[in-house]
């Protein structure tokens, strides 16, 4: 009896942990951004930085590439992710923070507007980070 009790409420109190979309069972939960989006500003046609990122040791050297995807495109121009350098740049109560203004091993991603686009784009990337971290990033563009 006891353990017909203990299954009975074992099972409630997985049942109330369960979230059902019935209005499409298969559909996933849209991303959270990590912050309020990031505003940039282009110059129409210009290929430019928008972010980097980067993994950095607090002896400045490199922890590998996090990883970088296109959660949603931009509508007025082309996105490329790459891996390059960045100028390590940590908050001032970071352990790191003795390799700012080095250059360091980085996933950085390029916007460029459509030649002639004068307006407001964006871009969304999912972050993997190299130790599992995960981000998930918006950029507003504002190309003039």
């Amino acid at each position: 009896m006891r353990a017909g009790l203990l299954a009975v409420a074992a099972t409630l109190a997985l049942a109330s942990c369960i979230v059902i979309n019935t209005s499409n069972p298969g559909a996933t939960p849209a991303p959270q951004a990590t912050a309020n989006p990031i505003i940039r500003g282009a110059l129409t046609g210009q290929r430019q930085i928008l972010a980097s990122f980067y993994a950095t040791a607090s002896d400045c050297t490199s922890l590998g590439y996090p990883t970088l995807k296109v959660a949603k495109a931009p509508k007025h121009g082309e996105v490329s992710v790459e891996q390059g350098t960045a100028l390590a740049d940590f908050e001032k109560d970071d352990a790191r923070r003795v390799c700012n203004g080095t250059s360091v091993p980085a996933t950085v991603i390029y916007y460029t507007s459509e030649p002639g686009f004068i307006g407001t784009d964006s871009v969304e990337f999912e972050r993997i980070g190299v130790r599992g971290a995960y981000g998930y990033h918006i950029y507003i563009i504002k190309v003039r």
